[in-house]
C-alpha cells in the first residue's frame, strides 16, 4: 500500500477516534481539556481538508475504484470534503454556541463516514442504498433525540442533514455531465 494512502488512513481514522475523545470529555465536564484538543482538531482537520483532494485526483488519474466512473467518484470525495470543511469551520465558528456547535461537528464527522459504510460487506453488494440507509439513520437520530429532549428539532439538524442528503443524488446528477467530465478531465491531466 502507497505511503500516501496510509497517511490519508491514518488521518481519517484520527479523527474519528478524536471526535469520540471530544464527545467523551464534553460528557464528562473536562471542558478545559476539550478546548486544548480542539487546537488539535483544527489542525488535523486542515490537513484532512487539504490533502483529501489530491488524493482524490490521484485515484481519478489511477482509474478509481473497479466498477466506477472515475471522475464521477473524485466529484464525490471532492464533495464529501467540502461538506466536512463547511460544517467543520462553522462548529469553529460557533464553538461558543454549545448547541449549535455540537450539531455542526456531528454533521461534520456524518460526512466523512460514506467511505466507511461503503468498505461493510453488505454494503458492499448494495452500495447505494446500503450507504444511503446508513447516512439516513446518523441523520435521523439527532433528530430523534431532540425530539425527545426538546420537543422540536435544532435547525442545523434539519437543514445540515438536508444539505447532506440533497448533496448524495446531486452529485451522481452532476458527476454524470458533459460538463464536470471536461472539468474533471482538466482536473486530472
Amino acid at each position: 500500500m502507497r505511503a500516501i494512502v496510509m497517511a490519508h488512513a491514518v488521518l481519517f481514522s484520527s479523527w474519528m477516534v478524536l471526535f469520540l475523545v471530544q464527545t467523551s470529555l464534553v460528557a464528562t465536564h473536562h471542558v478545559r481539556i476539550h478546548r486544548w484538543l480542539g487546537i488539535v482538531g483544527v489542525v488535523l482537520a486542515t490537513v484532512m481538508v487539504v490533502s483529501a483532494p489530491p488524493m482524490a485526483v490521484g485515484l481519478a488519474r489511477r482509474g478509481g475504484p473497479s466498477g466506477s466512473d472515475p471522475l464521477m467518484f473524485m466529484l464525490v470525495i471532492v464533495v464529501d470534503v467540502l461538506l466536512f470543511a463547511a460544517f467543520f469551520g462553522s462548529a469553529i465558528w460557533f464553538r461558543r454556541r454549545a448547541e449549535t456547535h455540537r450539531r455542526l461537528m456531528l454533521l461534520a464527522m456524518t460526512t466523512l463516514l460514506p467511505p466507511a459504510i461503503s468498505r461493510w460487506p453488505w454494503v458492499v453488494r448494495h452500495p447505494a442504498s446500503g450507504v444511503t440507509g446508513m447516512l439516513l439513520l446518523f441523520l435521523v437520530a439527532p433528530l430523534v433525540g431532540d425530539l425527545l429532549a426538546r420537543r422540536r428539532p435544532h435547525p442545523i439538524s434539519v437543514f445540515g442533514g438536508l444539505a447532506v442528503l440533497v448533496s448524495g443524488p446531486l452529485r451522481f446528477a452532476v458527476g454524470q455531465t458533459a460538463v464536470w467530465h471536461e472539468l474533471a478531465r482538466w482536473i486530472v491531466s
